[in-house]
């Protein structure tokens, strides 16, 4: 991830076709067949399917995807893909003691379960900003629908839930203005009301999400503790009391 803050995203390994390698083919094996929720079919910007089934406009698609529609969805929640990264800043939410540019090694951020969230779902008003997003402190529950993005080593079972509390900032493509990870033009709730909209190129991220999630891995406890490299996943927006990390965490940085 390329945000303000310095962070690495890995797992770029496998490589996808792009929408325009299958428009110009006007028909490939994935533009095939039932589209039943829960066994997805990538369908090409050129299919003949209405909005409800037909996959978000994209310059890639995921490798596997298990949600359906634009925007994309799995078992009536929003689907959205993640990745992982290492950052021992405070972040764009100030989490940490002000003035110092780092954390310590065994830093509730680092140790817990926290992410970045793509800047214009964090802080849909001003989805520039860098330090503060409005969205800072919020939860949300993610769970695997056993779909992955762009990596096929690991491909985690569907139902595993975790809830993530935001801690940072992600804007992969939003700056440089290109499709990437964190590149959505329209937020989820927008994508939600106004299907058609979705449907355009660059409303969602390269992979045709409405929403993108960055996880903190520091310590090793997204790849190797839930075993997730990449997965795909639906979201909602949950209560922080869900949340397994300490009580008394706050961003003091940001604090309003």
């Amino acid at each position: 991830m390329r945000a303000p803050w310095a962070v690495l995203v890995l797992g770029f390994a496998v490589s996808v076709p792009t929408a325009d390698a299958e428009n110009d083919s006007n028909e490939s094996e994935d533009s095939e067949g039932s589209a039943s929720e829960g066994s997805a079919t990538h369908h090409g910007p050129g299919s003949l399917l209405n909005a409800s089934t037909a996959r978000c406009r994209s310059a890639e698609y995921p490798l596997s995807s298990k949600c359906v529609g634009c925007p994309p969805m799995y078992k009536g929640k929003l689907c959205a893909s993640t990745t992982w990264y290492e950052d021992r800043t405070l972040g764009s939410c100030g989490c940490g003691t002000p003035g110092d540019n780092w954390v310590d090694d065994d830093y509730w951020t680092l140790t817990g379960w926290t992410a970045a969230l793509n800047n214009v779902n964090l802080d849909p008003e001003h989805p520039e900003a860098g330090w503060c997003p409005s969205g800072c402190g919020r939860c949300y529950e993610l769970c695997t629908t056993g779909g992955t993005t762009n990596t096929d080593s690991r491909i985690a079972e569907p139902g595993q839930c975790k809830v993530f509390k935001i801690t940072n900032r992600c804007a992969d493509g939003w700056t440089e203005d290109r499709p990437d990870w964190c590149s959505q033009k329209l937020t989820w709730e927008e994508c939600k009301a106004n299907p058609s909209k979705c449907q355009e190129h660059r409303s969602t991220n390269m992979f045709g999400y409405t929403a993108h999630f960055d996880l903190q891995d520091a310590h090793r406890q997204i790849q190797h503790g839930l075993g997730w490299d990449n997965v795909e996943v639906t979201f909602e927006r949950v209560s922080c009391d869900r949340w397994e990390g300490p009580r008394d965490s706050v961003c003091s940085g940001c604090e309003r």
